[in-house]
């Protein structure tokens, strides 16, 4: 594979102040900001009233461990909103594949994501295999890719903007199917580990699958 381009972190949700309006907040950035507000309140009536303070110690206490959380949550909280967009836009066109588990030979899709990923694939296994109606998930077999330029050339063309992010290309074969998939895996800042659909055999032109090796 090509040199792998360093991924930007998220430095501006770091930067900011957690009392800081930022137009990509979400509900979630801004309940903690109330929590915020309301206990920095809370401290500063305990502050000017001492015998407040004895008489209602315990939530005094309860208070300040919130205070003194809720930034790091907040900022941590921006970081993944920074994220997704970084990844939304890098990866845009592509088609992410929740992972439920996976070891160093198998990974593991839940059949509803399956679905909606690939609805042909979801529709044949039944076809092809009882096990499809007692499973929560379906499993495929993974394998590296180690040439890049043995990709199909609508891969190419697909991920030119985003081939250099992924650490490694995989090939995986849902269990009892034919046609495999090719696969781009790479690991965020925040550790996790996305996956993303370059190319089906199943339902696009059929490619010389003996380069990818």
């Amino acid at each position: 594979m090509t040199a792998r381009r360093a991924i930007p972190g998220p430095a501006r949700a770091i930067e900011t102040s957690a009392h800081d309006d930022l137009e990509t907040d979400d509900d979630v950035v801004r309940a903690m900001q109330d929590e915020l507000h309301e206990a920095e309140e809370k401290l500063e009536v305990y502050r000017s009233d001492a015998s407040l303070a004895q008489t209602l110690d315990t939530d005094v206490q309860h208070t300040e461990r919130t205070l003194a959380t809720l930034s790091q949550r907040i900022a941590a909280r921006r970081a993944e909103i920074a994220e997704e967009s970084w990844a939304s836009e890098t990866f845009a066109g592509l088609r992410e594949i929740p992972v439920a588990s996976q070891d160093r030979s198998f990974v593991s899709v839940r059949k509803e994501d399956l679905s909606r990923i690939a609805p042909r694939l979801a529709a044949e296994i039944p076809k092809k295999s009882h096990l499809w109606a007692d499973w929560t998930v379906w499993n495929f077999r993974r394998r590296p890719v180690h040439r890049a330029s043995a990709m199909p050339a609508e891969a190419l063309r697909r991920t030119q903007a985003s081939l250099a992010y992924f650490e490694r290309l995989e090939v995986w074969h849902a269990v009892g199917m034919a046609d495999p998939w090719l696969v781009g895996g790479v690991r965020l800042p925040s550790r996790r580990e996305r996956f993303y659909l370059l190319y089906d055999w199943g339902t696009e032109t059929t490619a010389d699958r003996q380069g990818l090796r």
